[in-house]
């Protein structure tokens, strides 16, 4: 499952930097393509400008043979515009032409020219204005010179600007090309990367599917087991009660009604058959308590354990006189729990503390909690590390244990010490409180010293 998930976010992040890489290539593309548009838009309109400045060269040298032959001063209203016009079209190219070196040279040149072509029209027409000889002047001729002088640096900044334009239309069309390309490129891996994604998605998710449903079809299982024991530890617990009576009834009516037929040896033994007989029966009664409790019937509520373990202390008030102990339950927070568990839960805990005590020594059990993160139980879940918790602990200095055995004293029936031990127990007390925890979503932990004492952790989530 894992290894799938890695190859997805693999897949995922390849993808993800290909489209990227692609995107950007293709970013790039546009960007020249657009410069080079931008380029060949601009030298259109030099190209148009020097056409308009063309045609504005030519006004004037019409404007000028036109008042020279009919001395209409309407030619010369029109002469003057057209001044104007190919002045204005000179300094239009010289703004637009600035970054081209040689088309800027060509400008300062045609500059010249054209104010050289003007000063001698102004002169024509002030000799026509002022003699009467119909004989062209020298200053027309110059003005003439100078008009075909212009129009040759016209031409050659417009053949300059073809030239220009046609490198440029031409790497236009090569990027505009070449960016459709990259589009139909990019949009044809973007498709692949998809379709495989999503074929990925959908194994994925069949995959997915199929170990939902086999792992519903093994909760109805486990669910049909687990009732099926529960059955058959209610059904055992309660049909073994029966035969342990008969055979503390007729051990007793043996041993009482016939004591004159029995020898002393045979009572002895009658009196361990009574004796097993009843531990059998407490036994079940263990064995039945703990069983209960993987079915809950009762529902949560906010218990304060600070009353709870009142209760529970003067029930045990007889047994703690019995030994001088000392028990000391400092603050406990208000728990969302089912209250007769959690009643049992301590109860178990402060019993274990009471049994478990040591010869010559007092014995002393606290009680105390503080809220902490769950960096404890990061053996059992690294997720708890960051939850919150209420830990509360029961420590007392008893017997102890070994820690190494922490695992087996949460085991049902397994207890550390032998039957013929002082140390009364049937080894599920410890069992009981684990299923209490879970049944509370939270966890016990223990920790022990040989003649030093045990310490008992419980972790309950806190809540919001």
């Amino acid at each position: 499952m894992k290894r799938r998930l890695l190859v997805i976010i693999i897949a995922f992040c390849v993808s993800f930097v290909s489209m990227i890489a692609l995107s950007l290539f293709s970013m790039a593309r546009f960007s020249t393509f657009t410069q080079f548009s931008d380029a060949v838009d601009h030298t259109n309109l030099v190209i148009i400008d020097i056409r308009s400045a063309e045609v504005a060269l030519r006004d004037v040298g019409l404007t000028e043979r036109g008042y020279m032959i009919t001395h209409d001063t309407l030619y010369l209203r029109g002469l003057n515009n057209s001044i104007d016009s190919i002045n204005k079209y000179v300094d239009t190219l010289e703004k637009i032409t600035a970054d081209n070196p040689e088309q800027k040279k060509n400008v300062t040149l045609l500059k010249a020219s054209v104010a050289i072509r003007i000063a001698a029209v102004r002169a024509n027409i002030e000799y026509v204005d002022t003699s009467s000889s119909t004989t062209p002047s020298k200053f027309y001729f110059d003005s003439r010179q100078q008009m075909i002088e212009c129009s040759h640096q016209l031409r050659a900044m417009r053949l300059a600007e073809n030239k220009l334009l046609a490198e440029r239309t031409q790497g236009q069309q090569f990027y505009q090309a070449l960016t459709t390309s990259t589009l139909k490129y990019l949009l044809v891996i973007f498709c692949v990367i998809t379709l495989i994604l999503f074929a990925i998605m959908i194994k994925e998710l069949r995959e997915r599917i199929r170990y939902q449903e086999e792992l519903q079809t093994k909760v109805i299982d486990l669910r049909r087991s687990h009732n099926e024991l529960q059955e058959i530890a209610f059904a055992a617990s309660h049909d073994l009660q029966e035969p342990l009576r008969k055979i503390q009834v007729f051990s007793n009516m043996l041993l009482y009604k016939n004591s004159d037929l029995v020898t002393e040896q045979n009572k002895i033994t009658i009196s361990r058959i009574i004796s097993s007989a009843s531990r059998m029966q407490l036994l079940i009664s263990d064995l039945n308590a703990l069983t209960s409790l993987t079915k809950i019937d009762e529902q949560k509520e906010i218990v304060d354990l600070n009353i709870t373990c009142q209760y529970i202390l003067f029930d045990l008030e007889e047994q703690i006189k019995a030994i001088s102990a000392s028990v000391d339950v400092y603050a406990l927070p208000l728990i969302k729990g089912f209250p007769n568990q959690l009643a049992i839960l301590f109860r178990a805990l402060l019993d274990n503390s009471l049994k478990f005590t040591r010869d010559a020594v007092k014995t002393v059990i606290t009680l105390s909690c503080e809220t902490i993160n769950g960096h404890e139980l990061v053996s059992i879940n690294p997720s708890l590390a960051h939850k919150k918790f209420y830990r509360i602990t029961c420590s007392d200095n008893g017997i102890g244990f070994d820690n190494q055995y922490i695992n087996k004293v949460f085991q049902i029936f397994q207890r550390l010490h032998a039957e013929e031990s002082k140390y009364d127990g049937k080894g599920i007390g410890l069992a009981i409180c684990q299923r209490i925890m879970a049944n509370h979503e939270g966890y016990i932990i223990g920790h022990g010293e040989p003649n030093m004492g045990a310490k008992f952790k419980l972790f309950f989530p806190v809540e919001d």
